[in-house]
């Protein structure tokens, strides 16, 4: 066949489309791919790279309408199939996407190219799980993929949050939850813990002499992982893990012989405590599932405040100028609250720490009213930016631990590193004197914490 251009054979021709879509001309492709068809207008093999070069281009209807054209001249073409689901996930439409891919793995069930295209449309409409099993069956196919690999490394770090990483890594938190276990624990301790994660407070637990643990983690993927990590570590005849929520638990079915736990350990909190649903989570363990004598760890938490003068983080979440422009208007869209790492904390503190709320896990203590009133003293002089938050944790009547930044003062200790602390920010800052008094309106709904601050002077409240 002679061909344009002095392309002498389909395949060259094709080679050569292809190039030029891949090198980031896909103009100079469709224009090739049109002088091929003006002369082999049955070519299916020229409508789909056709249609290609023009999803290249962003012309998507007309690349829809070249891959229906060589769908129809050969209609048993996986790729084909594989490259109108690749345009309806260009498109946004990763759902219409999938009879495309199923029926190109009907034509064949092996191809690469389509397993790699069916991962990603996977991935598009968030079913992590199968994503995940197909890139593995392609790294079965052809383990050199490195896009695959890379694929499914992305993937994996959205089943498993990072921040398991930095949290079983975190000596001081590790230290204290062990040391807290081991004073807690005796030969007849039958431990609960919630929010396992990867076992390693169960694996502690056992270790420190407990007779059983029941663990439950109710994402699948890491309660896999923490029945991996036991039996690698040898306590699989102790420790029992269990894939859901404490609150699906039936005692009944799930513990042994209707044996109520008398020991509960459990590392649910967020930045303010509370928005891993702590509070309901001890509530319903205290009510259904412990004995009524269970020690549980921690026992209680505040989630501790101060003032600061910090400009660097206020220019995380706010702005004023730039480059001698006003851009204020883009504090209209800011964040309530700026979110950072106590190692990386720069700023002073502008008043003395406080608490905002304190929260009781035993049951013991009467509930703490959910909006109150907090009048803060200014210690020295400087820039407000904003107000800092952090928890500490009570895990018995001794041990605590805690998340404080480092304010260069006589409080500042080890702290847990895995746990962020947030930043309420005032926008503008407030310039303030010693002796002066920045009231705090707090709420919080179970779930979340919101402050107000007001003025020291007009008593306004600052947004």
């Amino acid at each position: 066949m002679n061909d344009t251009n002095g392309i002498q054979s389909e395949q060259e021709w094709l080679a050569r489309a292809g190039e030029l879509r891949l090198d980031g001309d896909p103009w100079a492709a469709i224009q090739l791919c049109q002088e091929h068809l003006a002369v082999n207008e049955n070519s299916a093999a020229g409508w789909n790279m056709l249609g290609r070069c023009l999803a290249a281009s962003g012309n998507l209807n007309e690349a829809a309408k070249s891959l229906t054209r060589a769908i129809e001249t050969d209609p048993k073409n996986s790729s084909y199939h594989a490259h109108m689901g690749d345009l309806f996930v260009q498109s946004g439409r990763a759902k219409e996407a999938m009879p495309c891919f199923q029926h190109a793995l009907k034509l064949d069930a092996d191809s690469v190219e389509v397993l790699n295209s069916y991962g990603i449309a996977l991935w598009g409409m968030g079913d992590l799980k199968q994503a995940h099993a197909t890139f593995e069956r392609v790294l079965r196919l052809k383990p050199g993929d490195v896009f695959a690999r890379r694929n499914l490394r992305l993937i994996s770090g959205r089943m498993v949050e990072r921040w398991h990483f930095p949290m079983v890594n975190d000596e001081p938190r590790n230290r204290i939850f062990e040391e807290t276990l081991k004073r807690a624990i005796n030969k007849d301790s039958v431990v609960l813990d919630i929010g396992a994660g990867t076992g390693l407070l169960s694996l502690m637990a056992a270790r420190a002499g407990a007779k059983r643990v029941i663990a439950c983690e109710a994402n699948p993927t890491l309660a896999e992982l923490a029945r991996e990590v036991v039996k690698k570590n040898g306590y699989s005849d102790r420790i029992q893990i269990l894939n859901k929520s404490s609150q699906q638990i039936d005692p009944a079915v799930d513990f042994f012989h209707g044996e109520k736990p008398n020991l509960l350990v459990a590392e649910i909190f967020d930045t303010v405590v509370i928005g891993e649903g702590a509070l309901q989570t001890f509530e319903h363990a205290r009510c259904h599932l412990l004995s009524d004598d269970a020690v549980i760890i921690p026992s209680r938490a505040d989630l501790c405040a101060g003032l600061i003068q910090s400009e660097r983080l206020w220019r995380e979440g706010a702005a004023d100028d730039a480059s001698g422009f006003n851009l204020s208007a883009l504090n209209r869209f800011r964040p309530d609250t700026v979110v950072l790492e106590a190692a990386s904390f720069e700023g002073e503190l502008l008043s003395d720490d406080f608490v905002i709320f304190p929260f009781d896990f035993t049951g013991k203590a009467k509930p703490e009213p959910m909006h109150k009133q907090i009048d803060v003293a200014v210690t020295r002089d400087g820039i407000c930016h904003g107000v800092v938050y952090w928890i500490k944790l009570y895990m018995d009547d001794e041990l605590t631990l805690d998340n404080r930044p480092d304010f260069g003062d006589i409080n500042a200790q080890a702290y847990c590193e895995h746990w962020y602390q947030e930043v309420k920010l005032l926008v503008p800052p407030v310039e303030v004197k010693q002796g002066m008094t920045l009231r705090i309106n707090a709420r919080h709904n179970r779930q979340t914490v919101a402050l107000v601050v007001h003025h020291p002077v007009s008593g306004e409240p600052l947004s």
